[in-house]
């Protein structure tokens, strides 16, 4: 593109939208790159104007919002124009008596939390790094938390979307009510799909009440084996549980427990459903001659929300730490576990959820033959590695999500963004 195209592109982007939603471009750097220019819209088609002024220009685009995941997947190609989806943060509308919500995509959970707490609803995710994520950002990258396997996922709760395609276009997929879903649900591509088909700018979700009991429990125990049968004791019971987790001695300690390995376990529901979890709970742990069973606050899940995410903050690319995930089988993330904690890194935390068979390894810094070495023992397992955080060496060295996701992402991409407008890059160098 010569610098003569590249300039009058910028400009028709520019007056896509009104002169007082530029943002300054230091504020959007990724990977130590920033935009040529960087958009705030107000409304969804001021989006569908930029991109339509972009992809006319050959304009690389990347939606963001709270910035919580910009080190998940393969370094960007090209990095035209930030995209600053935190101006579209309205509830649209919102049925408590059907339970259901349709939102805006710059909104962020905390907000939607806050709302659906004065009617005793919520929306039952519990996405890394937390609540500060944006709507938007909790479809595009749909993360797994402790709760998935025990309650819906992400894909689950989505009714419908509406999306900006890259050519300015506005689709809509499902529905804002439950019974209207039907047909294929282009909704459920667009989760996960990192914001590379099209820029999700309203979202309709199905929600639940929320538990009037929620209590979490911190099981120390002296080996990872002793955790792992603990855990599968636990989730074989009929008990009102939301996640139970395995903690290597380092993640532990991170959730802020003691230096051993435990077993994390919520339980949610009415008072009565809960109280008898415990005392479930409390025989189990003797069963297993656990060293003890004492009863935690949330914060211990808020920590390892934050050690799931990884710091994304950085100014030099080749800096941060390094956060990967192994999706198995529950029967193998105890072993994936004392395997990952095996290796010689500094600060290396390991932890798995167990319904959801996703492993957590988190360190300072990780070699590339290190990844490879978990990548092949998850690949035996039966699952797969993905890199959720990492430097922008490491990201290019090693394939961030694997050789399967590269082929479907690119068959996708050729059909929705055949331009590459959107996130180019950010699925590996066939995207």
């Amino acid at each position: 593109m010569s610098s003569l195209t590249s300039t009058t592109g910028l400009e028709a982007v520019r007056a896509a939208v009104p002169l007082e939603r530029e943002r300054p471009v230091e504020d959007y750097r990724i990977d130590t790159v920033a935009p040529a220019v960087a958009l705030r819209p107000a409304d969804r088609a001021e989006v569908a104007s930029v991109l339509a002024a972009a992809n006319e220009a050959g304009l690389a685009v990347v939606p963001q919002g709270a910035r919580t995941a910009l080190r998940l997947g393969a370094p960007l190609e090209r990095y035209d124009v930030a995209l600053d989806m935190r101006g579209l943060d309205r509830i649209v509308a919102y049925e408590p008596e059907d339970l259901t919500m349709t939102v805006e995509a710059g909104l962020t959970l905390e907000a939607l939390r806050a709302h659906l707490a004065e009617r005793g609803q919520e929306l039952p995710v519990d996405t890394p790094p937390g609540d500060e994520v944006t709507v938007g950002g909790l479809l595009a990258t749909a993360r797994p938390g402790a709760w998935r396997g025990h309650l819906p996922g992400q894909r689950d709760l989505v009714l419908g979307v509406t999306v900006a395609q890259p050519g300015g276009t506005l689709t809509t997929s499902g529905g804002r009510v439950v019974k209207n879903v039907s047909g294929y649900d282009l909704h459920r591509m667009h989760t996960g799909a990192l914001g590379t088909l099209g820029a999700i700018v309203e979202a309709s979700f199905k929600l639940a009440p929320r538990p009037p009991a929620v209590r979490s429990v911190a099981i120390r125990c002296t080996q990872t084996a002793q955790a792992e049968a603990i855990a599968f004791d636990l989730w074989d019971r009929t008990l009102a549980t939301r996640a139970i987790s395995l903690l290597a001695p380092a993640a532990a300690e991170a959730a802020g427990l003691s230096s051993m390995p435990h077993v994390l376990v919520e339980f949610g529901g009415s008072e009565a459903a809960v109280s008898r979890s415990l005392r479930d709970l409390h025989d189990v742990a003797a069963l297993g001659h656990a060293l003890a069973a004492d009863e935690v606050d949330a914060s211990a899940w808020a920590r390892l929300r934050r050690l799931a995410a990884g710091d994304q903050a950085h100014d030099d690319a080749s800096a941060g730490d390094v956060v990967l995930r192994l999706g198995v089988p529950p029967s193998e993330v105890a072993r994936v576990i004392d395997a990952a904690s095996a290796l010689d890194a500094a600060g290396l935390a390991a932890w798995a959820h167990l319904a959801a068979g996703a492993v957590l390894v988190r360190a300072d810094a990780l070699e590339v033959a290190r990844v490879l070495e978990l990548r092949a023992i998850a690949v035996e397992a039966g699952g797969f590695l993905q890199i959720e955080a990492a430097p922008a060496a490491l990201r290019t060295a090693v394939d961030a999500f694997g050789a399967g996701d590269l082929v479907l992402s690119s068959a996708l991409r050729e059909q929705f963004d055949p331009r590459g407008t959107l996130n180019p890059g950010r699925w590996g160098t066939a995207s």
